[in-house]
């Protein structure tokens, strides 16, 4: 009799299913078959070999058996909860097999959908307040981990180049001996690095390299340095009054946030600063703390001269939104002071401003940012055609697409004007890098672009956009990032290779001078007398050639002759060899 009525009820819910929720149900039985075929296939779904190797009468009998199971649960939180877990499984499980950008973008697309049509009401969670500080923490400690794991093997396996990193390994290395930011491999001369960028920050790592002495440190360290910005990111959750599960979200964003882990796996630059420390001054400025917003301003302006146009923005954004001029102006006036000076002194004293990657508004050739000033005055236009090339076009949505286009998502005109750093800094130029995602230059406005996405979305308070932005963050990341996991078996594979350059690097004394490769500048950190052999000028007493890539600047049967002692040489990885001493 019970079997009977278990029956009749069985048969009662399958009656009572509406067409949509039926529909709804089909899907998701097509979608987890899918998601097992796809796990399972040995080939990549865009082979041919990948239809071949699915029986079409399995696949669509394991669709009814499931979707006849699925008819019988009447709980629609359990229907919410595989409707979205089975999106994001798939989706990552496609673009792990596919990493482009396109394709990536195309799963956001179907994503959104998905979330859109799905009752998220259903899945509310709730959280114990110390859970959000935890899973920080976590989010925290995995992109140290994975970003800087991968940074110490690019390293280990001499894959980091002169530019720009060992030049700063060298730069430590003299740090540590002498107090002072010296190199000689990064104007092929003995100079102080703050001739070139005025970087005094750098003195707050100085302390940890002295404990440990090796580059592998510096790489670590400029992670972390990245990943702490969740901190500030967490307590400007809490102030805006979200809830614990969005807290966790926005510090899975956070991490998960692409330009981050790009800029970090470019080496180390002051850069790697301005996400925990901007994210920091922003915070006390929403809390109103002077001493704290003071502190942290001048921390930002110890970054790099160009940091000051970070601390500009937000007190125009703050004095405009607060329509507070004199409790705002010196957040305005001493940046400007200190941005003049600085630059003054470096275009007098020390290599120059870099003042060439705005050339494309410098129509007189003068070399003066006056002069790009007085071109965006004069021909609005113009920049718009600069900054809304097809390329940059693909870098704004690297940037957006992440954060669900948050930063836009607001009535408040004021908010606008923290994109100046986005428009000015990445792109106006038509310098290359500063418009790609995996390089630095993307710290400051990223990490203003996330605090934008928080403020508006307390706003809103959309719940949908904080899931869909966690899928496109994942999905984003993983397109970008998931390649550069071969880089583990790469190091395995090229053992050998790695053992040959170290022993060939051991043969160079310290004390002598050498010219390098530009990716085994950084493995000859501590030695004081150190070029660039693809562009140095000097004669040295070493020549160390790298032979796994061949450049013009550089033959090796130059070396190859009797005015140099061949010290090793192992063909197609090193050559090292000695200058002879004149009869």
């Amino acid at each position: 009799m019970k079997l009977k009525e278990k029956c009749v009820n069985i048969a009662s819910r399958i009656r009572s299913t509406t067409v949509p929720e039926a529909l709804q149900k089909l899907f998701l039985s097509w979608l987890l078959v899918s998601i097992f075929f796809l796990a399972k296939g040995g080939t990549s779904f865009t082979d041919r070999d990948f239809f071949l190797g699915i029986n079409l009468p399995v696949f669509l009998s394991a669709t009814v058996i499931l979707f006849a199971v699925l008819l019988i649960f009447k709980d629609k939180r359990i229907t919410a909860w595989l409707m979205l877990s089975e999106t994001l499984v798939y989706s990552v499980l496609a673009i792990v097999g596919f990493s482009n950008f396109g394709f990536a973008v195309g799963l956001c697309v179907v994503s959104g959908i998905v979330i859109y049509y799905t009752d998220t009401d259903l899945i509310k969670l709730k959280l114990h307040r110390s859970v959000p500080w935890v899973f920080m923490g976590i989010m925290a400690a995995l992109l140290t981990a994975f970003i800087g794991t991968l940074a110490c093997l690019y390293y280990k396996n001499h894959w980091t180049p002169n530019y720009d990193f060992g030049l700063f390994s060298q730069m430590f290395e003299y740090m540590k001996d002498t107090g002072l930011p010296l190199t000689t491999c990064e104007r092929d001369r003995l100079l102080d690095h703050f001739a070139v960028h005025f970087s005094p920050i750098y003195y707050l790592i100085l302390p940890v390299y002295i404990v440990f002495p090796n580059p592998c440190t510096l790489q670590i360290v400029q992670v972390f340095i990245v990943a702490s910005g969740a901190m500030p990111l967490l307590l400007l959750c809490k102030h805006k009054g979200l809830s614990n599960t969005s807290c966790c979200a926005f510090s899975l964003i956070y991490a998960l946030y692409p330009c981050f882990g790009g800029g970090c796996l470019y080496y180390l630059h002051e850069n790697n600063f301005l996400p925990s420390l901007l994210l920091w001054f922003l915070y006390f400025y929403e809390r109103g703390k002077t001493v704290p917003k003071i502190l942290f301003m001048v921390l930002i302006l110890l970054i790099k001269e160009d940091a000051a146009l970070y601390v500009i923005v937000i007190a125009l954004y703050y004095i405009l939104s607060q329509k507070k001029l004199l409790s705002n102006l010196a957040y305005l006036v001493i940046p400007v002071v200190y941005f003049i000076v600085v630059t003054s002194i470096l275009a007098n004293y020390g290599d120059g401003v870099m003042t060439s990657r705005y050339d494309n508004y410098i129509y007189d050739q003068s070399g003066s940012l006056l002069t790009a000033v007085i071109a965006v005055i004069k021909n609005p236009v113009y920049v718009i055609s600069q900054a809304f090339t097809e390329q940059k076009l693909i870098f704004i949505l690297k940037m957006l697409i992440p954060i669900c286009f948050l930063p836009v998502l607001t009535r408040k005109p004021a908010r606008y004007i923290l994109l100046i750093p986005f428009l000015l800094v990445n792109l106006m130029t038509n310098y290359k890098y500063q418009y790609d995602i995996t390089y630095h230059y993307c710290f400051g406005s990223g990490s203003i672009l996330i605090f934008l996405s928080v403020i508006n979305y307390a706003d809103l308070k959309k719940p949908k956009l904080l899931i869909y932005s966690f899928f496109c963050s994942l999905i984003v990341f993983t397109g970008l990032y998931n390649p550069r996991n071969k880089y583990f078996d790469y190091y395995e594979k090229q053992a050998v290779e790695r053992e040959t350059i170290d022993r060939a690097l051991q043969l160079v004394p310290k004390d002598e001078s050498v010219a390098a490769s530009t990716f085994l500048t950084a493995n000859l950190y501590d030695h004081k007398e150190l070029y660039q052999l693809e562009t140095t000028k000097h004669e040295t007493k070493y020549y160390v050639v790298d032979m796994r890539y061949t450049t013009e600047e550089v033959n090796i049967n130059t070396y190859l002759h009797d005015d140099y002692e061949t010290v090793f040489f192992e063909k197609d990885i090193i050559g090292v060899f000695m200058l002879k001493d004149d009869p």
